[in-house]
C-alpha cells in the first residue's frame, strides 16, 4: 500500500489533480487500515511458526514470541505510519516524515523503559512492553501526520470521502508486486538463517544481529534517503510529463545515495570492529560481527544503486518485472549460502559472501531492466510538458 501509493499521489502531485489526490489518499487509507488489521490478526496466530522458522529456541524464542505476538496486536497503528510518510513523499515534502520520526523515536526511547520495567507506576510488562511502546509512539505520530495532511495539504474528509475500486486497483497494480518481492526477501532471510546460520551455532546468529540489524540498518537508511527521494521525484516529474527533469533527478539521487555507501563501505571495512564494539564485548560475538561488516562492506555501493533505481520504477509505477527479478536474486540466495557455507566449507564467511554475490547479480539485472523500460522517454503521443516542477 505505502509505495502503490506513493507512486500515485507523486503521478497526481505532479499533474496538479487535487481531486485525484484526495481519491487516492481517501481509497488507500480505507483499504489500508483493512489490510493492516488482516495482517497482524495472521501475524498474531501465527507467531510461532515463524519463530520457528527462524531457528529460535530457549530463552530468546520466549522473548521473541512475547514481543512479536504483542507486535501484531498493534500492527495497524505502526502501519500507518509509514503509510502517512508515502503520502508526504509522495508530494515531494521529506520534512514532515523527519519530523513525524524524530517524535516516534523519542517518545519510543521514552516509553520503552516505562513499560518495558514498570516505571511511574505502570505495570512491568517486560518484551510485551516494548511492542506496545512502539505501536503507540508509531500510531500518535500517524495521527499528528493525518492531522497534518488535512490542515496543510488540503486532504480534508478523507473518512467521509468514497473509496474507489479503479484507484485501488492502480495502487494494488503497482504495489503488490512490491509486497510479493518484501515477502520473499524476508522469508528467504528466514531460510538462510535456518537452513545455514542457524546450524553455526548462537555466536553466528548474534553477529549477524549486531551487524545487520544494529549497524548495516543504520547505513541503509541512509542510502535509502536519496533513493526514496528518487521515487517521489521520478514520479512527480513524470506525472507533469517532464521525462527530463526525471531522469536528471533520478541521477541526482543515485550519485546521493553512491556517495553515502561509499562513506559506509569504508567504515565498515577498516571500523567494523569498532563499530561492533558498542553492540556487544563478548569476543566471538565480536568478531563474527566484524567479519561480517568486513564482507558486507563491498556491496554497500552495488547496494545503493540498485535500491535507486528500483525507487525509480516505483515512482513511475513499473513494478512487475523488478519485482520478479528480486524475488529471483532473494531465491537465489538460499542455494548460495548453503553451498558457499556447507558445500564448500567456508562457514560464516560462505554466507556473507553469498548475499554479497546475490546483490551483485541483481544489481546488474536491474540495470538492464532500467535501460529496457525507457522511464524517461516520453510515449509516442505524449507532448513536451505542460509543467515544470520546481527543484
Amino acid at each position: 500500500f505505502t509505495s502503490g501509493t506513493l507512486a500515485r499521489v507523486a503521478r497526481h502531485s505532479g499533474a496538479g489533480d487535487g481531486s485525484a489526490l484526495l481519491r487516492t489518499f481517501a481509497t488507500s487509507s480505507h483499504a489500508g487500515m483493512l489490510w493492516f488489521c488482516l495482517l497482524g490478526f495472521l501475524g498474531w496466530l501465527t507467531t510461532p511458526f515463524w519463530i520457528h522458522l527462524a531457528g529460535g529456541s530457549g530463552a530468546p524464542a520466549v522473548f521473541a514470541e512475547q514481543y512479536l505476538s504483542t507486535i501484531y496486536l498493534v500492527l495497524p497503528l505502526i502501519g500507518m505510519k509509514p503509510f502517512i510518510d508515502s503520502i508526504f513523499l509522495g508530494l515531494g515534502n521529506t520534512l514532515m516524515p523527519m519530523l513525524l520520526s524524530v517524535l516516534s523515536v523519542g517518545l519510543n526511547a521514552i516509553l520503552n523503559p516505562v513499560l518495558i520495567y514498570g516505571w511511574w507506576g505502570f505495570p512491568a510488562m517486560g518484551m510485551e512492553g516494548a511492542a506496545w511502546s512502539t505501536g503507540i509512539s508509531r500510531g500518535l505520530s500517524a495521527l499528528l501526520g493525518i492531522l497534518a495532511l488535512q490542515k496543510w495539504f488540503g486532504l480534508r474528509g478523507f473518512l467521509l470521502h468514497r473509496g474507489h475500486w479503479s484507484e485501488l486497483r492502480k495502487v494494488i497494480r503497482i504495489g503488490l508486486p512490491i509486497g510479493f518481492s518484501h515477502a520473499a526477501y524476508a522469508l528467504c532471510f528466514l531460510a538462510i538463517m535456518y537452513t545455514s546460520v542457524a546450524p553455526l551455532g548462537a555466536k553466528v546468529q548474534a553477529g549477524l544481529a549486531v551487524g545487520f540489524n544494529g549497524i548495516e540498518a543504520v547505513s541503509y537508511c541512509g542510502l535509502m534517503g536519496p533513493a526514496m527521494a528518487a521515487s517521489s521525484i521520478v514520479g512527480r516529474r513524470l506525472g507533469a510529463r517532464d521525462y527530463r527533469g526525471a531522469r536528471r533527478g533520478g541521477l541526482h539521487c543515485l550519485l546521493l545515495s553512491v556517495g553515502f555507501a561509499s562513506i559506509t563501505s569504508l567504515l565498515f571495512l577498516f571500523q567494523g570492529h569498532t563499530l561492533a564494539s558498542f553492540f556487544t564485548t563478548e569476543a566471538d560475538v565480536l568478531r563474527e560481527a566484524t567479519l561480517y561488516l568486513s564482507i558486507i562492506a563491498f556491496s554497500q555501493v552495488v547496494t545503493a544503486a540498485d535500491s535507486t533505481m528500483q525507487q525509480m520504477m516505483t515512482g513511475a509505477g513499473r513494478t512487475v518485472q523488478m519485482s520478479l527479478l528480486n524475488m529471483g536474486a532473494n531465491l537465489l540466495r538460499i542455494p548460495l549460502a548453503f553451498g558457499f557455507s556447507v558445500g564448500l566449507g567456508w562457514g560464516s564467511l560462505g554466507i556473507w559472501w553469498a548475499l554479497n554475490l546475490g546483490n551483485y547479480l541483481k544489481l546488474g539485472a536491474i540495470f538492464l531492466l532500467l535501460r529496457r523500460l525507457h522511464l524517461f522517454s516520453p510515449p509516442a503521443t505524449s507532448t513536451q510538458p505542460k509543467t515544470q516542477l520546481a527543484p
